[in-house]
């Protein structure tokens, strides 16, 4: 494919290269998170690269959530467990470019959650299904704002885990916009709302377990609009405001 007029093509530099090269040794050596890659002298040593490129590297590495590298005398490079939060971290660059607003990200929302929750009740296990329910039990128990907002966002990645267990993409997405709202953790928010959310997610839950796709999908999408209405109505100066992008 021809490079686009006026953009010239950029050459890959080699600790992009590097990176890539190490990414698809830990996909074919089957290394899980918590596992250690080998050290920078070794590594380098194998690679036939530089230190300093090598590290250049993992730093890309370390920024996509992949790795993290531990300093001291038994540190070094250890794999971790990637989440929909890190893909959402890389999503917010672009959408604080592009000039996405939390308004249009819960729009989005409205799409995808209640097309989630229609797969949720066809997909649903026994198992998935007490995972709901234990979810919406610590829910009711919550004291605190923290706590409202996690169980709150829980009930969400696992409807979504549900719903795409086919489908890592769908479920992937989903997760990764509604976790760009833990702006709620952030700010003093109402706790009422957070609280009486749980009487809304118990009635999805149930919809869900029944295996009623229609119902599941109505209820999530009222929910979906219902949140969009309050985090304009608690955040007005933030809702039509760009995304910020989340470096951290």
């Amino acid at each position: 494919m021809a490079a686009a007029p006026g953009r010239p093509r950029r050459g890959m530099k080699l600790a992009e290269q590097l990176a890539h090269e190490i990414v698809t040794d830990i996909s074919r050596s089957g290394l899980q998170p918590g596992d250690r890659l080998p050290s920078e002298v070794v590594m380098a040593q194998e690679q036939g690269v530089s230190r300093t490129t090598l590290r250049e590297a993992l730093r890309i590495l370390e920024v996509h959530g992949l790795i993290r590298v531990r300093s001291g005398p038994k540190g070094g490079p250890e794999l971790t467990e990637l989440t929909s939060r890190d893909f959402a971290r890389m999503a917010t660059l672009h959408f604080h470019m592009a000039g996405v607003s939390y308004r249009q990200l819960g729009e989005a929302r409205v799409v995808l959650e209640p097309r989630m929750a229609q797969l949720a009740a066809h997909r649903r296990t026994d198992e998935q299904l007490a995972s709901l329910e234990a979810n919406l039990v610590r829910h009711e128990q919550a004291r605190s704002t923290d706590e409202l907002v996690h169980y709150a966002h829980e009930f969400h990645e696992l409807v979504s885990d549900i719903g795409g267990r086919h489908n890592r993409v769908l479920s992937l997405m989903t997760t990764s916009l509604g976790g760009l709202f833990d702006v709620y953790g952030d700010r003093a928010g109402d706790p009422g709302v957070m609280r009486s959310t749980v009487d809304v997610h118990r009635g999805i839950a149930e919809a869900i377990a029944a295996g009623d796709e229609t119902l599941a999908s109505e209820l999530m999408s009222k929910h979906m609009h219902e949140s969009i209405e309050t985090f304009g109505r608690e955040f007005p100066a933030m809702v039509d405001n760009p995304v910020s992008w989340l470096s951290e």
